[in-house]
């Protein structure tokens, strides 16, 4: 397939995906804002009693309306950024959804990760996880506590999403480098037209 060709291919498949994306987040997205509706109104009266209410229908559909985003995400990157010559506004597109893209790893997910375990779960010092045997600590009595497992597991995702997200631009650019390297230029006479070799 042509480079035009592939071009108008993944045009429309991230045309695509834009939309399925979108519908998705939408759609669960509103799902959340039923969820979380109370049971029943000021009058008494139940309000959606087919809605499931609780944390974790809650939780799933948050999950759901965050991977359309992404989807939606990846198909502007593939239909308008991919494969293509870096233009200003391609640039600005792309540092868009770059920073987007970090707001989401590392603000919104972080934010509703503490919202859920803090308000939710209650993952407090009050609460113990784990205590360790005695014998592993000489005799002493040593608890790990629910908001101590907490803030490892906040500072455990943190790491990955900084580690992960250096090495995923590094072999990107890598990659960029290993393709422009096979590309062969293309020789061109002082007249402009292409030079070709002919074999006597």
């Amino acid at each position: 397939m042509s480079q035009t060709g592939a071009q108008k291919r993944y045009l429309q498949t991230g045309i695509l995906l834009m939309v399925a994306g979108s519908v998705l987040a939408l759609a669960a997205a509103f799902a959340v804002h039923l969820i979380g509706l109370p049971e029943v109104n000021e009058f008494g009266v139940e309000l959606y009693p087919a809605v499931p209410r609780g944390w974790e229908p809650n939780l799933l559909a948050q999950i759901a309306s965050l991977t359309g985003v992404l989807i939606a995400m990846a198909g502007m990157t593939l239909a308008f950024l991919y494969d293509r010559k870096v233009t200003w506004a391609r640039a600005s597109l792309g540092a868009f959804l770059f920073t987007a893209l970090m707001m989401i790893l590392f603000g919104v997910i972080p934010n509703e990760y503490l919202t859920l375990v803090q308000s939710t779960l209650n993952w407090s010092n009050q609460r113990t996880l784990i205590t360790l045997p005695s014998w592993m600590v000489f005799g002493n009595d040593i608890s790990i506590s629910m908001a101590a497992f907490k803030d490892m597991m906040g500072q455990l995702y943190i790491l990955t999403c900084i580690f992960g997200t250096g090495i995923f631009m590094w072999k990107w650019q890598e990659r960029t480098k290993r393709l422009a390297a096979e590309e062969t230029p293309e020789l061109v006479s002082k007249y402009g037209r292409p030079i070709t070799k002919v074999e006597r």
